[in-house]
């Protein structure tokens, strides 16, 4: 009973939570480093709040593997949501250096305008219990598509504190609103009926562990070149390079941001065709050449449109990796799965953080997207060199 009352409001109440988290999460990816700038925070600052929140995502989904069967997974991401709200009160309520690293760190506060922090990893696993076997990566397709739209209109209320040339005022009303969020994920995590949790973890069989061990490897390299292109550190770049202002910065990726959106609903579509896992490498390789060719573009309006056109691209690989991970494991490894390589991510992230904040350091800014385009290949040719003889 409960897993069907769970399948009838489960799907439309994840899209909501995740479309509640993202908005703040596109909000939060560009208004940080903007923030910074306008305390009078240097550029190692900013690198240094980079690593705080990238630590902290990994740490959030280490808690979420070691909680995993030993707590309800409800009250784990209730638990996560009550600390987005004291991080965002924090980021309101002081300037102080400390502070603002320990808000960064315990938030769960995004740098790419999605995610990657634990609320996905549990999201993922249990979205796959609550659709029909043969519509999962469709469902995985609106998932992604309602984090994009939202994460759009997330980037877009970064106008207000531009508008308002900057007021620190405005920037303490987006953190209150990203407090807000932390709120309504406790209401809408209370409402919806979760399929039921075995009392314990089970023990991963063998195969299941060297999946999770051979895919973490591959993962890490992804996430170390996505470190270097992270949309807080994009944001960073146009700033620098071109002058553009927040008022710019917030159109520029709330259209990237809506290509995103239409990319990740229309990559479901085309992986029912040709697989999940050809759908990944054939659309992310391309999405690398495009990232490697943005800086010598030459100019604002170049680069915005390589951007763009690398945006229509760069994250069809996330629902369909989403789906290729529910068609490699049971249904009761799942969550141990999305949360363990989740887990190696956001240390891969994490690594290649002091690396970007030392090419900031230098001023090689450019070099930020040279490393993660050229990182990013090669990612996609070894894991479809890895996989393509058991999965399309």
């Amino acid at each position: 009973m409960e897993s069907a009352r769970a399948g009838r409001n489960g799907p439309s109440l994840l899209y909501a939570a995740k479309g509640s988290r993202v908005f703040v999460s596109g909000l939060m990816s560009v208004s940080i480093p903007a923030y910074l700038q306008a305390i009078g925070s240097g550029g190692l600052f900013v690198g240094v709040a980079l690593a705080a929140i990238l630590a902290g995502n990994a740490a959030s989904n280490i808690v979420l593997n070691f909680l995993r069967g030993k707590a309800p997974t409800k009250k784990i991401l209730q638990g996560f949501s009550g600390l987005m709200v004291i991080a965002g009160v924090i980021l309101a309520w002081t300037a102080s250096p400390w502070a603002i690293l320990l808000a960064c760190f315990m938030g769960n506060v995004s740098t790419t305008g999605t995610e990657a922090g634990p609320f996905q990893s549990a999201e993922a696993g249990i979205l796959p219990e609550l659709v029909p076997e043969g519509k999962i990566v469709r469902a995985f397709g609106r998932y992604n598509f309602v984090g994009y739209l939202a994460a759009a209109f997330g980037t877009s209320s970064l106008s207000v504190p531009g508008l308002l040339g900057g007021s620190l005022w405005a920037f303490r009303a987006l953190f209150l609103a990203f407090a807000g969020a932390g709120a309504l994920l406790l209401v809408i995590y209370a409402t919806l009926a979760w399929p039921k949790e075995e009392p314990a973890a089970r023990e991963l069989s063998k195969e299941a562990k060297g999946q999770i061990v051979r895919l973490s490897a591959f993962f890490s390299v992804d996430a170390f070149g996505g470190a270097f292109v992270s949309q807080y550190l994009l944001s960073y770049w146009f700033f620098v390079v071109y002058g553009v202002p927040l008022t710019g910065l917030a159109a520029i990726f709330f259209v990237s941001s809506l290509i995103s959106a239409a990319s990740t609903y229309g990559a479901a579509l085309i992986a029912e065709r040709i697989g999940n896992l050809r759908t990944m490498v054939f659309t992310h390789i391309p999405s690398g050449v495009l990232l490697l060719l943005t800086p010598l573009a030459g100019s604002l309006v170049g680069s915005v449109a390589v951007l763009f056109l690398r945006q229509s691209l760069s994250q069809m690989d996330v629902p369909t990796r989403q789906a290729l991970m529910a068609e490699m494991f049971e249904k009761d490894d799942r969550v141990q799965a999305y949360a363990a390589t989740n887990v190696v991510r956001s240390l891969g992230t994490f690594g290649g953080g002091p690396v970007a904040t030392g090419l900031i350091a230098l001023g090689a800014y450019s070099g930020l997207l040279y490393a993660g385009g050229l990182t990013k290949i090669g990612y996609d040719l070894a894991i479809y060199s890895a996989y393509r003889k058991k999965f399309r």
